[in-house]
């Protein structure tokens, strides 16, 4: 019998079983079917595109996550801020007058702090990259609280604007920029050619006689020769400032009284006419009230609107020209008791105040009431009393309140093309123009991106294919600014217990800061960014669920092209080590075999 043929055939199965074990074996240890995608056959390249889309869906699934975190992190934020301004609103609304040792109020105090805490917030960063900035990332768009409102070196923070501010919205005599003439009887003289000699070598005396009381002056080379001598003789001799120089050549006489009257008499003939007077003149006082604009474009102060009058006997004339006056005059017919005239004025915050004037027949007086005098002189007289007092009093609440306002729109209200604005001064209680301010001498509280594009292009993420998200931030959008910036208002004004004007302002303080955070009049609100950014994170969030979805089905494929079913492996490899082992066997014996043993 020929053994060698059988022997032969056996031992090529054994190896040829042996390297289906080896094969078996990495299929099990490896899990892949192949060793390179050139095993896979024609799939391979239908494989390979799988594995590219696979990889993008990865990418844009990681893209997701990292632009979860943050707009958690930022709508977060935004929904904290967003509740600050709601507790502001409902604060301003309630919270007394009370002050503690600082001069301020608990609401104050509590705004603060919150002021603080925006301030802050807006410094967000996740993994350093600061999320308010626009697209500037790698610093905090917004500087610390304490700088932003006390300056820093030599740069002045808001609270030197505001002072700047309210100085000049108050003006020097604390009326608002406005210029108030009652019915004074006023004489302007004449130009005088030579008003540093106005006597000569004969005797000159003129008599001046205001309200009945009757002074000499000697106008002569050798007595008053000079129109600031003759001021300064009428002054002292009338006890009152009531001569003054106009354009350095004319002389002014107005009464101190609003019923006084004004008599020019000479004693040596010409006298007179040597101080630009007029002899025998007689300035009788006039029955109209004017208030006037300190000037034509000037920013600061009350601003005349208009007025309503019911007054009886009464002609109203104005607001207009320029600068705007407004002129109140009264007649023989004089107003009935309960009578009243409101005159409205707009305030530096865009805001206005109307003052109401009611006429009464007896007294006493509240405030905003005038009495109805004998006559018209007398009723212009009272009038202009009581409104330069209303003006005063109400300089201090309203236009001080619209003044700190004002102040923060000048101070935070900047970009790229339009820097802070301050006062022109010093000095400022007398300055008519703003003035831009700079880098070098004032804070600017905005650091980051300073652009006029939408904030939220300022970051965007691709999610998809087709599809970008657009979630970017800006710590200067219209609702954050509404808000730090009325924080800080109310944050830095201080009161005194002894000042009777002190209650009616902080009121008026906290009726704005309300309305302020009441983002109302189609203005962009802190709920406007929350929503736009929660929609960004909605879309991402449904791309990543189609994601996952095609992600599962395509590795579906890709795992059954080239993962292997290792209970499957395992079992052929278990069956084939069997059969390999019985062949091996088979081998032995043949190979003992012989002729011998045959036999």
């Amino acid at each position: 019998m020929n053994t060698i043929s059988p022997t032969l055939g056996l031992n090529r199965s054994i190896a040829s079983s042996r390297d289906l074990i080896s094969d078996l074996q990495q299929q099990l240890a490896t899990g892949k079917k192949v060793k390179t995608y050139g095993g896979l056959g024609l799939q391979r390249s239908q494989i390979l595109s799988m594995r590219s889309e696979l990889s993008q869906i990865e990418g844009f699934q990681k893209t997701i996550d990292h632009l979860d975190i943050r707009l958690n992190v930022m709508t977060q934020s935004l929904e904290h801020i967003r509740g600050m301004a709601v507790s502001t609103k409902s604060d301003a609304l309630t919270f007394g007058f009370e002050l503690g040792s600082t001069g301020q109020t608990v609401f104050q105090t509590e705004v603060g702090a919150r002021f603080n805490e925006v301030a802050a917030m807006l410094n967000m960063d996740v993994d350093g990259r600061h999320l308010f900035g626009g697209r500037e990332t790698e610093q905090n768009p917004v500087l610390p609280a304490n700088d932003i409102l006390n300056g820093s070196g030599n740069k002045v923070g808001f609270k030197q604007v505001v002072s700047e501010r309210r100085q000049a919205d108050l003006g020097a005599d604390n009326r608002g920029r406005l210029v108030l003439d009652g019915p004074e009887a006023t004489m302007l003289g004449s130009v005088v050619g030579t008003p540093a000699d106005i006597g000569g070598v004969a005797t000159a005396q003129v008599t001046i006689d205001i309200g009945g009381n009757a002074q000499n002056f000697d106008i002569s080379d050798g007595g008053l020769d000079s129109l600031t001598a003759l001021e300064a003789a009428i002054d002292t001799a009338f006890g009152a400032d009531v001569a003054s120089i106009v354009g350095g050549n004319q002389l002014q006489l107005t009464t101190t009284s609003l019923t006084d009257t004004i008599t020019i008499t000479d004693i040596d003939a010409g006298a007179a006419a040597l101080a630009g007077l007029t002899t025998g003149a007689i300035a009788n006082p006039s029955a109209t009230a004017s208030i006037t604009e300190d000037s034509a474009t000037s920013p600061f102060g009350f601003k005349l609107n208009g007025v309503t009058s019911s007054l009886t006997g009464t002609t109203t004339t104005g607001p207009s020209g320029s600068p705007s006056n407004l002129d109140v005059t009264f007649t023989s017919t004089l107003p009935n008791d309960g009578e009243t005239i409101q005159v409205t004025f707009d305030l530096p915050d865009s805001t206005t105040h109307n003052l109401t004037l009611t006429a009464r027949s007896s007294g006493p007086l509240n405030p905003g009431e005038f009495l109805i005098g004998a006559d018209e002189n007398a009723t212009a007289s009272n009038f202009q009393s009581a409104i330069t007092t209303e003006i005063e009093t109400e300089a201090q609440r309203s236009l001080s309140a619209a003044s700190l306002f004002a102040a923060s729109n000048d101070f935070f209200d900047f970009d790229a093309s339009n820097p802070p604005q301050r006062v022109n001064g010093p000095p400022f209680n007398t300055a008519t123009a703003l003035q831009d301010a700079t880098t070098s001498d004032t804070i600017f509280w905005y650091q980051g991106e300073d652009s006029a594009t939408d904030a939220r292009q300022s970051a965007l993420a691709r999610v998809d294919d087709s599809i970008t998200v657009a979630y970017g931030a800006r710590a200067n959008e219209s609702a954050l600014k509404q808000v730090i910036k009325s924080f800080a208002a109310v944050s830095v004004e201080t009161f005194s217990a002894s000042d009777v004007n002190a209650s009616d302002r902080y009121h008026e303080i906290q009726l704005r800061t309300s309305n302020a955070m009441s983002f109302a009049g189609g203005v962009q609100g802190v709920d406007d960014i929350i929503t736009e950014l929660t929609v960004a994170q909605t879309v991402a969030g449904r791309s990543n669920e189609r994601h996952t979805t095609s992600n599962g089905f395509v590795r579906g494929i890709v795992d059954e092209a080239e993962n292997v079913d290792l209970f499957q492996v395992s079992a052929e490899l278990l069956a084939l080590s069997s059969r390999v082992e019985a062949s091996l066997q088979v081998s032995a014996s043949l190979s003992r075999l012989s002729i011998l043993n045959f036999i």
